[in-house]
């Protein structure tokens, strides 16, 4: 089907077309340049007609002109707008103040609406509530079976007893402790262990470690490391610190006193006796 034609305005003219463009500018009392105010009318009157008839207007006092560039810019004289006394002016501004109250009035009662909806549109629908309800005895029967052993008795007290606060709490500082203990230990290994290497007193890795008895974490155990039970933050330690820690297991001190009198650190010697191999 073929869309309908615009049904074109008919023009005006004459008288006919200033009291059209007056009525407009009087209803709107905007600033508007003459190809507005045509454009706004759709073109019932005429760009060129709009332009005499805004003159027109003006020369009789009823527009007010202002250049702007190269554009004329009218506005109706607001000499002939009709002025409010004061208690029309007081009434209109209390009719203001009532309306604005009844609009907040009605935002908070959109509002609450709009979170009654809300809850309801989440509420499972009617055709999901056998699901929902298979769902829910599941995981019931599942709670039921955890507490079992908690609800059976033997000899009048309960098979299991749950453990206090205080218990709990202790299992989990004894395992934060003996858990950073551990890391600890691991890191100084690590870095004795390439500082050994990097110095030239072990060649291959693989071999000292068996002949060591030192075996290497498998890949279950590092799957289990990674879990969200056991990866717990580790404290960060201070450089020199650690450095220091290495240095007593490396020389029992961690320093030497060279023939030239300057204290060389292990790592430091390390590396100088790599080089006079080299």
């Amino acid at each position: 089907m073929a869309p309908k034609k615009e049904v074109k305005e008919k023009q005006v003219k004459g008288d006919q077309a200033e009291e059209m463009v007056l009525a407009y500018m009087k209803e709107t009392n905007r600033p508007f340049a003459n190809a507005d105010v045509s454009a706004n009318l759709k073109n019932r009157v005429p760009k060129a007609a709009a332009v005499k008839v805004l003159a027109t207007l003006a020369e009789k006092g009823q527009l007010t002109v202002k250049p702007y560039g190269k554009q004329l810019i009218y506005l109706y004289n607001q000499s002939l707008l009709e002025v409010l006394d004061p208690k029309e002016l007081a009434s209109l501004d209390k009719e203001i103040k009532e309306i604005k109250e009844q609009l907040e009035e009605k935002r908070k009662e959109l509002k609450s609406l709009q979170l009654d909806l809300s809850s309801k549109e989440a509420l499972p629908k009617t055709k999901d509530l056998a699901k929902e309800i298979e769902r829910v005895q599941a995981e019931n029967d599942i709670t039921l079976k955890a507490l079992a052993p908690f609800r059976s008795t033997s000899n009048g007290e309960a098979a299991i007893n749950p453990m206090s606060a205080e218990e709990t709490k202790k299992i989990d500082n004894d395992f934060n402790k003996w858990r950073k203990e551990w890391t600890d230990r691991r890191k100084i290994y690590k870095e004795l262990l390439g500082m050994l290497t990097d110095g030239g007193q072990i060649d291959n890795t693989t071999q000292f470690e068996e002949d060591q008895g030192i075996v290497r974490d498998d890949d279950e155990a590092i799957e289990v490391e990674k879990g969200e039970f056991v990866a717990l933050s580790t404290p960060i330690r201070q450089i020199v610190k650690r450095q220091t820690t290495v240095q007593k297991v490396v020389n029992g001190n961690g320093k030497r006193n060279e023939p030239n009198g300057i204290v060389e650190s292990a790592e430091e010697g390390a590396k100088k006796k790599k080089a006079k191999k080299a």
